[in-house]
């Protein structure tokens, strides 16, 4: 396994307790993966059709504008057979990459907005491949989140540099009955 290469001025000591929480490797029970440069991480996702990739990926793009930081993706879509009566069913695929250009590396921007990812695609029905990745992800809906006080005051900072636009954004969404999970509670 390749190590991470951090941006420089990122906090180490941070940026490894961060990371080690979305790997499924020391520690950690997530689902991304170090690029073979260890300047990136890496992830693809499964949803039910093309609907719920786009409104996941609106969601994310919206933390994006909030945060000023962008990742590398691509869709797609999958046949797959089901074992039960060999139906085929599509599936609309999604790599996301998150990784920082400047200064190069991995960046807490990065970390979190990958964090961001997990907790949306949750919430948006991110289609689990097999029983054990279901039981994953059922843990992780039940574990709670407790920021610390230093990502709180972060939290904070950032809500209070919204754009109009971000700030629109999830208004709209939260007066039309959804709550997306990407606007401040």
């Amino acid at each position: 396994m390749p190590s991470a290469t951090f941006s420089p001025g990122s906090d180490p000591v941070f940026m490894k307790a961060a990371l080690a929480k979305l790997l499924p490797t020391r520690g950690g029970d997530g689902r991304w993966t170090l690029s073979d440069d260890g300047q990136a991480i890496e992830r693809s996702f499964k949803f039910k059709n093309f609907t719920k990739t786009w409104d996941f990926m609106t969601a994310v793009s919206l933390q994006c504008k909030i945060k000023n930081h962008h990742p590398e993706w691509s869709n797609g879509s999958n046949k797959h057979q089901t074992e039960e009566l060999g139906r085929i069913m599509n599936f609309a695929l999604l790599f996301v990459g998150w990784t920082t250009h400047s200064p190069r590396g991995l960046s807490s921007k990065d970390l979190d907005l990958a964090a961001i990812c997990d907790a949306l695609a949750r919430d948006f029905g991110e289609v689990i491949g097999d029983s054990s990745e279901q039981q994953h992800q059922k843990n992780q809906q039940k574990k709670p989140v407790v920021a610390s006080e230093e990502q709180q005051q972060q939290q904070q900072q950032q809500q209070q540099q919204q754009s109009p636009l971000s700030t629109l954004a999830n208004e709209a969404v939260t007066s039309a009955g959804g709550d997306c999970g990407c606007g401040p509670k």
